[in-house]
């Protein structure tokens, strides 16, 4: 019990033994505090040394022998109060450089953009927002495209005469999963796009290009969520490759 304590104040197993090695001897030589402690060790003297800079051990030449001895155990007292300064100094000091720490890491946080749209012309916003990221290098993946029949007139009429046809021009790259009851159905024809198709009967689909995630859910009136964050993005597409190994052409 007494050597679990002494450890948990800070001393080592080796400085602990020694230390109470020491206690029951004396005073002696490392040979002599070595056999007490009941130890091998070619480290002796470091492990002495650090208990004389804990202020625990003294060294002595007695005949022209070095010798040591154990401080009292009072001074234990003395060696928590200087840990114990230390440690609000060393807090001290943290305090003055954690603003820079702060200013460092909220520098390199990604900031995630999250914006709500509802009803056709909120639709429409949230979509054309695509139009900042076209790029030949994007890749812009689309998912639970169901039936032209199941969407209002208006939402096909935007995706079919603008939203498509942008894409298009931009050349832009896309990969699409669509529900399995839009097979061959004329209406999402896009050139150069890579379609495939699963059971898929939900209102709600993602579209992601780049750090940009659009979920649209298509009840009586559109809900649309809008991402602009490059986490999310990545995990949209993680879940999009997923099901495209899943789809079939």
């Amino acid at each position: 019990m007494i050597k679990s304590i002494l450890k948990e104040i800070g001393l080592t197993e080796y400085e602990a033994r020694i230390y109470l090695a020491l206690l029951e001897l004396g005073k002696a030589t490392s040979g002599e505090i070595l056999n007490k402690a009941e130890l091998r060790t070619g480290k002796i003297y470091e492990i002495l040394n650090s208990l004389k800079n804990k202020g625990l051990v003294s060294e002595i030449i007695e005949s022209g022998v070095k010798k040591f001895s154990p401080a009292d155990p009072n001074r234990v007292h003395n060696y928590l109060e200087e840990k114990k300064q230390q440690i609000i100094k060393q807090e001290e000091d943290f305090e003055k450089i954690l603003p820079d720490l702060l200013s460092k890491i909220n520098s390199k946080k990604q900031k995630i953009k999250v914006e709500i749209f509802y009803g056709l012309k909120g639709m429409k916003t949230a979509f054309l927002k695509e139009l900042d990221y076209y790029k030949k290098t994007e890749t812009a993946y689309i998912f639970g495209v169901i039936s032209y029949k199941k969407y209002q007139k208006e939402v096909n009429n935007f995706f079919i005469t603008t939203l498509m046809p942008k894409r298009e021009i931009a050349k832009v790259k896309v990969k699409r999963i669509f529900a399995e009851d839009s097979r061959g159905e004329k209406y999402f024809v896009q050139k150069k796009a890579q379609t495939k198709y699963l059971l898929y009967q939900s209102p709600v689909g993602f579209n992601v290009i780049s750090n940009l995630t659009t979920i649209g859910i298509f009840t009586e009136e559109p809900i649309i969520i809008s991402i602009e964050s490059e986490e999310v993005a990545k995990s949209f597409i993680q879940q999009f490759k997923l099901m495209w190994k899943l789809a079939k052409k």
